[in-house]
């Protein structure tokens, strides 16, 4: 038990003193029937510079083949420097899924797939996702099409997560390529190491509930008490030698328990036996000796744990002492071994008390943590989400829309803004009361929010007004937007304890490609000022800001 306890410490300090490992897959599947745009992620991914015009070519007619639209050629921005991936690529949906079945049975997972929805001939990339999902569903995959009949809510629905997935279209820059092949490898490689940690913490909560039960079946020893033990020890070896007088001697080494003795040494003190002549000095001959003496009828034998003669075992009696030393030597190791069990257990004592305080602050750690991270994500709620709408706040907008105007910035695509006010909000407020008027701004928060792609942002920014961010998209997209949304809050009727009550919304919407010179304070102010304008113009409209 005690070998069992000393593993499971060991174990614990490995782990708690464990460094973090740098996990890193870097593999990439590419789908696609088309044998240039492989080729393309080949010369993008892994770093080829050279020229991709037939690339660009043979996408252009494949659009054209569908849609019937034109595009003019563009040229490629040059490729930035990336880590090295390594690539796997399928013609087909059917052989995509073999390599993957193949990469999990050599003991290897792909991080990424870019997957192409339209693959005619066999099954298409949504059913490869879900196939290959069924395989492993760590695998985070991007969709990398120019066409497809699957709009973005059905190809979703093959995920667990939205997080799990983005979505591009063709032909893509070979920056495009790069950034998301970077993002979800290292998204992929982060939810890993994440993985770890916490199986870390479960190891060490394991250990920790191992080691507790060995401290708690440590506690159920009944003490050793040694002045007990060498009592009877003394009172077995006298009777065997037909004596009835003698004493265990125990020097200031061990210092509870002095001196226990039987017959006419029952009850004696250490200081009292120094008053005894002839024992006194005996006893000290033996000490120094280190070996067993018997004179006439006193016989002493030292008690010597190692180099250290620890105590004396003295026996007197009324005739000449004739037994055998070696006997006496006998009952002189069993006494040694009885202070050697006690000083054992006095150490396996010390021990257990040490490692019960290890536990009480290895369990405080770990409730520590636990509520720190508890009080973490409360934070997090109330510093960015809204309390009554339970949708972001303005604070988190500050944060999201740094982050989409750089990379608006970095991919050169359009950004949305519209802000949104509900028209005559004061009315509802005096005629229905507060409560109704909270009621409506939770129902067109829910509305907003599904209105959006799952990447992009709505948001309470004060009062009535509320905030939608739309990326990669044009300014006639995000105008069907605001009216779809506009057309669905003045259909839509709300039912308040059996009261109707129904809302109009103003729109004010941006739309613009961002430069290094733009900032965000200018986006919300023309935006604003466009909202203003629909609130001139009679309410429940759109109204779209001039692009300077």
């Amino acid at each position: 038990m005690i070998e069992t306890a000393a593993s499971l410490i060991f174990r614990t300090k490995i782990i708690l003193r464990r460094k973090e490992k740098n996990l890193e897959n870097t593999t990439i599947l590419c789908v696609d029937d088309e044998p240039g745009v492989l080729d393309a992620y080949q010369k993008i991914l892994q770093k080829d510079k050279g020229e991709d015009s037939d690339v660009k070519s043979r996408l252009s007619a494949r659009r054209r083949r569908f849609s019937g639209e034109k595009e003019e050629e563009t040229v490629m921005p040059p490729l930035p420097e990336e880590p090295s991936f390594r690539i796997l690529t399928a013609a087909s949906g059917e052989e995509a899924v073999d390599i993957v079945r193949r990469e999990l049975d050599c003991g290897r997972q792909i991080a990424v797939g870019f997957f192409d929805m339209l693959m005619p001939g066999g099954i298409d990339g949504q059913e490869t996702i879900a196939r290959i999902r069924e395989l492993d569903n760590q695998i985070l995959c991007a969709v990398v099409t120019a066409y497809t009949d699957r709009s973005t809510k059905q190809i979703g629905k093959v995920f667990d997560r939205q997080e799990d997935w983005l979505y591009f279209n063709k032909p893509f820059t070979m920056g495009e390529l790069s950034q998301s092949a970077l993002h979800l490898v290292s998204s992929w490689n982060r939810r890993r190491h994440e993985e770890a940690l916490v199986s870390q913490l479960e190891t060490m909560q394991a250990s920790l509930m191992g080691i507790l039960d060995f401290v708690h079946d440590l506690n159920k020893i009944p003490p050793m008490v040694l002045d007990h033990l060498l009592e009877g020890t003394l009172g077995h070896f006298l009777r065997l030698l037909g004596a009835s007088d003698g004493f265990v001697w125990l020097n200031n080494t061990l210092k509870d328990a002095t001196m226990i003795g039987a017959g006419q040494f029952r009850g004696i003190s250490a200081d009292k036996l120094t008053t005894m002549v002839s024992q006194w000095e005996l006893v000290k001959d033996v000490v120094r000796v280190r070996k067993s003496i018997v004179v006439e009828r006193m016989a002493a034998i030292p008690l010597q744990v190692g180099s250290l003669v620890q105590g004396v075992l003295f026996v007197q009696q009324d005739r000449l002492f004739l037994h055998d030393q070696k006997l006496l030597e006998m009952f002189a190791s069993q006494a040694v071994n009885m202070i050697k069990n006690s000083q054992v257990y006095q150490e396996l004592h010390c021990a257990n008390m040490q490692l019960s305080t290890t536990l009480d602050e290895l369990q405080q750690t770990v409730g520590q943590l636990s509520k720190s991270e508890e009080q973490r994500h409360k934070y997090e709620k109330l510093t960015y989400y809204d309390g009554l709408t339970g949708i972001p706040n303005r604070r988190y907008l500050e944060v999201f829309f740094r982050q989409l105007l750089s990379r608006c910035l970095r991919q050169r695509t359009h950004l949305a803004c519209l802000m949104i006010d509900i028209d005559h909000f004061k009315l509802i407020n005096d005629n229905h009361g507060h409560i109704v008027g909270d009621r409506v701004l939770q129902e067109l928060g829910t509305m907003l929010t599904h209105e959006k792609r799952d990447h992009e942002f709505v948001g309470r920014y004060g009062g009535e007004e509320f905030v939608m961010l739309l990326e990669n998209i044009s300014a006639d997209n995000t105008l069907l937007v605001g009216e779809r949304v506009r057309s669905a809050v003045e259909n839509h009727t709300l039912d308040v304890e059996g009261k109707p009550v129904k809302i109009t919304i103003s729109l004010g919407i941006m739309v613009l490609e961002p430069t290094v010179a733009t900032t965000i304070t200018e986006i919300i102010e023309k935006a604003d000022s466009a909202l203003y304008a629909a609130k001139n113009k009679g309410r429940n409209c759109c109204v779209m800001a001039a692009e300077e």
